[in-house]
């Protein structure tokens, strides 16, 4: 499984429309609008690279309105609580 970011650049006419077509396409399980440079941010969970290939080049390459897409990769996880667990277990 893999996590990835998507920022979404859209037509200023189009903002009402891109987030809720982004978030009915397959994987992405998040879509914020944001403030700044990106008008959404969307989560990705997806099973491989080919899967994540296919929601770029083909699902977001339909919905009119985006001019611009940057994908990004998730590496490595870090969850205050699970942080927190571990030293509380005396786990260094």
């Amino acid at each position: 499984m893999i996590t990835a970011f998507l920022l979404v650049n859209a037509e200023r006419e189009a903002l009402a429309s891109v987030g809720p077509r982004l978030a009915a396409c397959p994987g992405i399980k998040e879509v914020y609008t944001t403030t700044g440079d990106v008008d959404f941010i969307a989560k990705v969970a997806l099973s491989d690279l080919e899967d994540l290939a296919e929601l770029v080049q083909e699902h977001l390459a339909k919905i009119d309105g985006i001019v611009a897409t940057r994908t990004h990769l998730a590496m490595r996880r870090y969850n205050p609580e699970e942080i927190s667990a571990a030293y509380d277990l005396g786990v260094d």
